[in-house]
């Protein structure tokens, strides 16, 4: 009988001693804010604009739709032009939800670790979204009036997942790219995009290069993919254009796609100098060659040699824009910190990577001509 009296005061007391949904948060009560745009603004201040869905309600006994409005503050920082903006409307903003942070160039040339301070301190904040560079303004990139996807979020979203899978881009979001800005190690990459107002649509136009956490330069489309490869990072369908003619007045173009990539960083050092080489074997198919006589042995050795040069030539200027830019991107520092401690201790601690020599090699395997294999 004393057991049942005390489990039975045990089960009473229990439920007045939990805490309950103590920090539930409301969806009626927030604005979820999927789409923030950071301009810099007159006297060193921030210009955000933010783009957050409304909803039209039941019209016509249908089920209601989605639309977004923007609105644009302006702030010391880039958590201050949020305080603003909750001064404008009826709910609270809330950025957990946002899936893109985009930075116009000048924003990004001059910094970007302190506009994404407030939202990888914050533990509620969008770590997964994702940061991409305007080349211009960002509130353009947040204003276009694109008709691929109910909202802008969600287009920019989707439209850097895509860059992404094909290999136009690197992989990054607030939660990865946060630590390279901090720490200064490894330089970050980060797409750049281009916006065309009349056409309503974003273009891809390559990567921007970051010199710790400012933007120092930028790589084209067709070398970005060429970081890429020399990078180590597999993608799906790499493709690349190149022209199989020595005499640029006649060109005779192919189309070839990396079907695998084997890549290795390797360190020489001599006399206390050490040279990277990055080496990548790789083996690609043909997808178009209108000359033809793909047939031919002779023809494809000397086609062969022919590619690879040329995709050596991309190589070497995509590592002389890197350095020029004095970004990291290899993250080579960190490879001399790791193999040899010492040597990086002494001379090579915040070294500027324009003054380590880089060299590629690329050695290529024909495994698909498009004819009979």
């Amino acid at each position: 009988m004393r057991n049942i009296i005390k489990r039975f005061i045990v089960l009473t007391t229990i439920p007045f001693l939990l805490s309950g949904c103590w920090d539930q948060r409301l969806l009626k009560e927030q604005k979820l804010i999927l789409l923030i745009g950071y301009d810099k603004g007159h006297n060193g201040k921030i210009i955000s604009n933010t783009d957050y869905p409304i909803s039209k309600g039941v019209q016509n006994n249908s089920a209601s739709t989605t639309k977004s409005t923007i609105l644009t503050t302006e702030g010391e920082t880039a958590l201050d032009t949020l305080l603003h903006a909750d001064l404008n409307i009826s709910e609270k903003i809330d950025i957990s939800k946002a899936q893109v942070v985009l930075f116009g160039e000048e924003m990004a040339r001059q910094g970007l670790y302190k506009e994404l301070d407030h939202i990888y301190r914050n533990p509620k904040g969008a770590l997964g979204a994702k940061v991409a560079i305007i080349e211009g303004k960002a509130r353009d990139a947040v204003r276009i009036k694109q008709e691929e996807a109910n909202l802008n979020g969600q287009y920019y979203d989707e439209y850097l997942k895509s860059g992404e899978a094909t290999g136009f881009f690197t992989n990054y979001n607030v939660q990865s790219v946060c630590p390279l800005l901090l720490k200064h190690t490894k330089d970050p990459l980060l797409p750049l995009l281009k916006i065309s107002p009349e056409r309503h649509r974003a273009r891809s136009i390559g990567m921007a290069l970051f010199n710790n956490e400012k933007m120092t330069g930028k790589l084209n489309v067709s070398e970005s993919k060429m970081f890429l490869l020399l990078n180590g990072e597999k993608k799906q369908k790499v493709s690349f254009l190149l022209n199989t003619n020595n005499q640029d007045s006649q060109k005779e173009f192919i189309v070839i796609e990396i079907l695998n990539n084997r890549q290795k960083t390797k360190l020489s050092v001599k006399n206390e100098a050490v040279t990277s080489i990055l080496s990548s074997k790789l083996q690609y198919r043909i997808t178009e060659y209108p000359k033809d006589q793909l047939t031919n042995p002779i023809l494809l050795k000397k086609l062969n040699k022919t590619i690879q040069k040329r995709l050596t030539k991309k190589a070497e200027k995509t590592i002389a824009k890197l350095q020029a830019a004095n970004c990291d991107g290899f993250g080579i520092e960190e490879e001399i910190r790791v193999h040899h401690h010492q040597l990086w201790k002494e001379k090579y601690k915040n070294a500027d990577i324009k003054n380590i020599p880089i060299k590629a090699k690329l050695d290529l395997e024909l495994i698909n001509s498009g004819i009979i294999n």
